[in-house]
C-alpha cells in the first residue's frame, strides 16, 4: 500500500511580518545584518529636509542650527519608515513627532479647550433668587448670544475691542440632555443629537444616566489655549456664559452678578483635567490631570465602529500613549526631544494590532467570552503569563520585530499594554488588567534579565502597592486617577491604566467607560480633531493633509 503524502501547505506569513519585511526590505528569516552601510542620517528624507532648512537659517540668523553630524553618530542601523497598521500608508518617524504633526497638536488643543457646564444650578438661581422665567425661548436666546461671546465678543458693554471671527471660528457652544422632550424644544442647530450620533442601545443608556439635566458643551477657540494655557478654559467658558445670561435676562447689580459668577466659575463648570500639583507647572485641563477613564470616553471609536471593539482598544492605547507617555512625560515634564516612537510603535507595522487581536481571541477561548474570568490572583497570573509568553516569543523569533521595537523600553510597553487590555477584557475589572501588566514585567525580567531604562523597574515593582491603596492623599478608583499621582511621573508605562479601563469597559458593556457627560461631549466636534477616527487623523497629520485651527493667517501678511 502506497504511503499517501499530503502536499505541504505554504506557510502563511503573519501580517506584522509582511509589513516589517516591506519596511526594512529584508527577510524575517535572515539572522544577520550589516551596519554602517545605510548612509547615516541621509537615508531619512525628513532629516535631509531639516538639514537644508537649518543651513539657510544659519545664514539668516548667524547662529548654529540643527546639525545631525553632531552628537551620537547615526547610521549604524537602518532608519526605516513606518507603515501605519490597517491604513497601508508609509510615514516618516519625524512626521509623528508632536511638534511636526498638526493633528496631534489639535488633539491636545481640543481636549484642553473643552469644558461642560451644568445649567441646572444657574436656572435655579435665575428662577428662585432673581425671579426670572426660564423657558426654551430664553435658553435658545442665551445660546445665540453665547455663541457670539465665546469668540471674545461683547454682549453687555459697549466700546469693547473684539476678536476677528476668523481667528476664533472653531469656538462654539451646544446643548445636550437625556430627556428627548426637553431637547425637542430647543433650537436644533445648538443641540448635540445623541440619538443620531450613538447606536440606539448606547443612546438609551446615556440618556437614562444623563436624566433631565441640561448640559452645555463649550469649546473655546484654539488660539485662546495656545496663547493663555489650558487653565484659561473654565474661566473663558464661565465669563462668556455670564455675559450671555446677563444680556438675555437683563441682570445687573453687584449681588446678582456675584452670585452668578461664583456659580458659573466654581459650582457648575466641569473641566476635562483636574488641578494638579503646582510643581508640574501646568494648569487644569492639561494631560497630567485628565482622569484615565476620561481618556477612554474621549475616544469615540466604540461609537463609530460598535462592531469592532478591538479597534477601540487600540485607539485608546494610541491616544493614551500620545497624551501621557509622549506628551505628558516626554514633552511637558522632561522638555525637548519628545520621542515620536512613543506614538508610532503602537500603530505601525501591524505588531501591536496583531498582539491585541490574538490576546482578545485568547480571552474568548480561555474563558468563554469577555468579562467571565473571576477577579482573582489566579486570573492575574494566567493573563500575565499568557501575554508575556506570546510577546516574548514574538520578540525572540522575529529579528524584524526586535529591530522595530529597538529597545527594552518599547518591548516592555507593548507587553504591558497588551496585558492590561487582556486582563480588562477577561475580568471586566481594570485592576486585573493593571496588575497583570505589572506582573508581565517581572516575568520578562526573569526571562531576559532586563526591562527598559530609568525607572521602569521602580514603576512596576511599586505598582502592586500603589494600585490597591485608596488612601485619599495617594490614590483613587482607577477610572478617576490621573498621571500626576505619586510614582506615576516616571519614564514608564502610563498607558497601562487607560488600556485596562478600556478593556474592562468593553467586557462590561454599556455606553461609556467612566462619565456619560464626557462621552457625549466628545461625540461631536465641529472643528478640529476626529476622535472617532484617531488613526486616520494622525495619518493626515503625518502626510501634511490635516488643517489645524487657531492659525493667525487672518491678521498676518500673505505668505
Amino acid at each position: 500500500m502506497r504511503d499517501l503524502v499530503e502536499p505541504k501547505k505554504k506557510e502563511r506569513l503573519p501580517d506584522y511580518v509582511k509589513a516589517l519585511e516591506n519596511v526594512f526590505q529584508e527577510s524575517n528569516k535572515e539572522r544577520r545584518t550589516t551596519f554602517y552601510r545605510y548612509g547615516a542620517w541621509r537615508q531619512s528624507k525628513r532629516k535631509k529636509e531639516f538639514y537644508k532648512h537649518a543651513r539657510q537659517l544659519e545664514k539668516e540668523m548667524g547662529l548654529p542650527r540643527y546639525n545631525p553630524e553632531l552628537g551620537i553618530p547615526l547610521g549604524q542601523r537602518k532608519i526605516a519608515p513606518y507603515q501605519i497598521s490597517k491604513e497601508n500608508v508609509m510615514v516618516e518617524g519625524e512626521d509623528m513627532h508632536i511638534c511636526n504633526n498638526a493633528a496631534i497638536m489639535q488633539m491636545f488643543d481640543d481636549v484642553a479647550r473643552t469644558a461642560i457646564m451644568d445649567l441646572t444650578p444657574v436656572h435655579e438661581i435665575l428662577q428662585k433668587r432673581l425671579g426670572k422665567s426660564v423657558t426654551p425661548d430664553t435658553l435658545n436666546r442665551v445660546m445665540e448670544v453665547w455663541n457670539h461671546t465665546i469668540g471674545g465678543a461683547a454682549a453687555v458693554q459697549e466700546h469693547m475691542f473684539e476678536i476677528n471671527p476668523l481667528l476664533v471660528k472653531d469656538g462654539y457652544v451646544k446643548l445636550f440632555c437625556g430627556d428627548d422632550k426637553i431637547s425637542d424644544l430647543l433650537d436644533k442647530r445648538m443641540v448635540v443629537d445623541i440619538n443620531r450620533l450613538f447606536p440606539a442601545d448606547k443612546a438609551a443608556l446615556l440618556k437614562k444616566d444623563l436624566g433631565d439635566k441640561i448640559f452645555a458643551l463649550a469649546r473655546i477657540p484654539t488660539i485662546a489655549v495656545r496663547n493663555y494655557g489650558s487653565a484659561m478654559t473654565k474661566r473663558w467658558v464661565a465669563t462668556t456664559c455670564l455675559s450671555a445670561f446677563a444680556n438675555v435676562y437683563g441682570i445687573s447689580g453687584e449681588t446678582a452678578i456675584n452670585t452668578l459668577v461664583y456659580t458659573l466659575r466654581h459650582r457648575t463648570v466641569i473641566g476635562i483635567g483636574d488641578t494638579i500639583a503646582v510643581r508640574y507647572g501646568r494648569g487644569e485641563n492639561s494631560p497630567g490631570g485628565i482622569p484615565f477613564g476620561y481618556i477612554c470616553d474621549i475616544v469615540q471609536t466604540d461609537r463609530v465602529y460598535p462592531e469592532d471593539p478591538v479597534r477601540y482598544l487600540l485607539d485608546v492605547a494610541e491616544m493614551s500613549s500620545i497624551m501621557l507617555d509622549a506628551g505628558w512625560l516626554q514633552q511637558m515634564l522632561s522638555g525637548g526631544l519628545g520621542a515620536p516612537i512613543r506614538v508610532l510603535f503602537l500603530m505601525s507595522n501591524e505588531v501591536f494590532d496583531s498582539i491585541v487581536e490574538h490576546m482578545a481571541g485568547w480571552v474568548k477561548e480561555r474563558y468563554g467570552g469577555y468579562g467571565r474570568a473571576p477577579c482573582t490572583i489566579a486570573t492575574i497570573e494566567d493573563v500575565a503569563q499568557a501575554t508575556a509568553k506570546y510577546c516574548q516569543d514574538m520578540y525572540d523569533s522575529s529579528p524584524l520585530v526586535s529591530e522595530m521595537l529597538f529597545g527594552g523600553s518599547l518591548r516592555s510597553r507593548v507587553m504591558a499594554y497588551s496585558a492590561a487590555i487582556t486582563g480588562g477584557l477577561a475580568s471586566a475589572h481594570p485592576m486585573i488588567g493593571v496588575e497583570a501588566a505589572h506582573l508581565t514585567q517581572m516575568i520578562r525580567k526573569e526571562r531576559t534579565g532586563r526591562l527598559g531604562f530609568f525607572a521602569q523597574d521602580q514603576f512596576h515593582n511599586q505598582g502592586h502597592a500603589n494600585d490597591w491603596t485608596l488612601l485619599t492623599d495617594q490614590a483613587q478608583v482607577m477610572e478617576l486617577r490621573n498621571a500626576s499621582y505619586p510614582d506615576y511621573n516616571v519614564v514608564a508605562n502610563l498607558t497601562t491604566f487607560p488600556s485596562a479601563i478600556a478593556g474592562s469597559y468593553i467586557a462590561r458593556g454599556g455606553a461609556y467607560a467612566c462619565n456619560p457627560v464626557i462621552k457625549v461631549a466628545f461625540s461631536e466636534n465641529l472643528a478640529g480633531f476626529d476622535f472617532g477616527n484617531i488613526r486616520k487623523s494622525l495619518v493626515k497629520g503625518a502626510l501634511r493633509e490635516f488643517m489645524p485651527e487657531g492659525e493667525r493667517d487672518p491678521v498676518i501678511p500673505p505668505h
